[in-house]
């Protein structure tokens, strides 16, 4: 393993320690994919709600201090959704 592939290894892992619980739920690839499975069965809002569910049942979603778990907001399963492609065709030609 080179000098710069080590480097890499010690920030990615410092990278974890400084992030929320809820973005270090949110990065997680499992977690992603049963998201946009979830979302392309059903709706959007029901999808969440399954998630949550889910993350719940198996005791994944973090806690805050007074003991509240901490559900996936809107904004925060639309940031796991894939970003739609950019269409080939669509940029002006000159």
């Amino acid at each position: 393993m080179s000098l710069l592939e080590k480097a890499k290894k010690v920030v990615k892992e410092q990278n974890k320690e400084t992030l929320s619980p809820m973005e270090q739920l949110l990065r997680d690839p499992e977690v992603k994919k049963t998201a946009r499975y979830l979302a392309k069965h059903m709706s959007q809002t029901e999808a969440r709600e399954k998630l949550n569910e889910i993350l719940e049942e198996e005791g994944r979603l973090p806690v805050t201090r007074t003991g509240k778990t901490v559900k996936i907001t809107y904004q925060r399963f639309k940031e796991l959704m894939p970003r739609p492609r950019k269409r080939k065709g669509t940029e002006e030609q000159e």
